[in-house]
């Protein structure tokens, strides 16, 4: 199991978990500096880092072969294992070394439980919103209606059939997306390293990304950026960019939560 050593991050080494903390706002430029900070943390242990990725995409796979239950479960797990990371992210910022090890962190006596729990909420969120959106399409289009766009298959007719109304339900679907995301974003740090109860950390990760839209506007359109880059090489450069991601949201709690 691969380690590495490395010395504490610039401006990040912490003697231990931090405690329960309100989030502050943030200048907008900051949402760079998370991306600058992502690579020192990926730069640290990049060999760790790529490893720990390529075990999650087939531990993501497996599940994914598993009718039903598989996705089910993916989701439930998803902020279990993006804990852990949290927890390889500290570690490397207080210069202890990383390892696959900490993919699993999540899973240890204490922590599961309120991951676990956090996870289910997020499943019952997704499937809320699916029925939403599923019954917003049925209102728009009736189910004989959606039975004939789903054969249709020219682009230009396609467009035509769904009409203004579909455009609006879609605009609602982005913004539904972009609520949840804001809710569920630093709720696994916050639950492993600040100790936060599930809804407790759900509701200050929404409001920590509301305070800061600014800074997360900046954020968004920079990884814009580097996802394209990130593509462009067979997907290659997702082997740094994927590792970046999850260091950039450990960058944004440790500035936004910890200070």
């Amino acid at each position: 199991m691969e380690t590495t050593e490395s010395p504490a991050l610039p401006g990040s080494s912490m003697p231990g978990l931090q405690g329960p903390r309100g989030p502050r706002h943030l200048p907008a430029g900051a949402g760079a500096s998370f991306w600058s900070e992502a690579w020192r943390i990926f730069s640290a242990a990049p060999g760790a880092w790529i490893v720990i990725l390529i075990v999650y995409v087939l531990i993501s796979v497996g599940l994914a072969i598993i009718p039903v239950v598989g996705n089910l479960a993916h989701l439930v797990l998803t902020p279990v294992f993006i804990g852990g990371i949290m927890l390889g992210c500290h570690a490397l910022a207080r210069g202890e070394p990383l390892s696959v090890a900490h993919l699993f962190e999540g899973f240890k006596s204490g922590r599961f439980g309120p991951l676990a729990v956090l996870g289910l909420m997020l499943l019952a969120t997704m499937i809320l919103f699916g029925i939403v959106m599923f019954f917003g399409l049925l209102m728009s289009f009736g189910m004989s209606g959606l039975s004939a766009l789903a054969g249709e298959t020219d682009l230009l007719r396609l467009m035509n059939a769904i009409g203004i109304g579909f455009l609006l339900l879609l605009l609602v679907a982005l913004g539904g997306g972009l609520l949840i995301a804001m809710a569920f974003w630093f709720a696994p740090a916050l639950v492993t390293l600040s100790g936060d109860e599930p809804f407790a950390a759900i509701q200050k990760s929404f409001r920590a990304c509301w305070m800061n839209f600014g800074a997360f506007l900046i954020y968004s359109l920079i990884s814009v950026g580097l996802a394209i880059v990130a593509s462009i090489p067979f997907g290659l450069g997702w082997l740094v960019l994927g590792p970046m991601v999850a260091g950039s949201c450990y960058a944004g709690w440790r500035q936004i939560f910890s200070g």
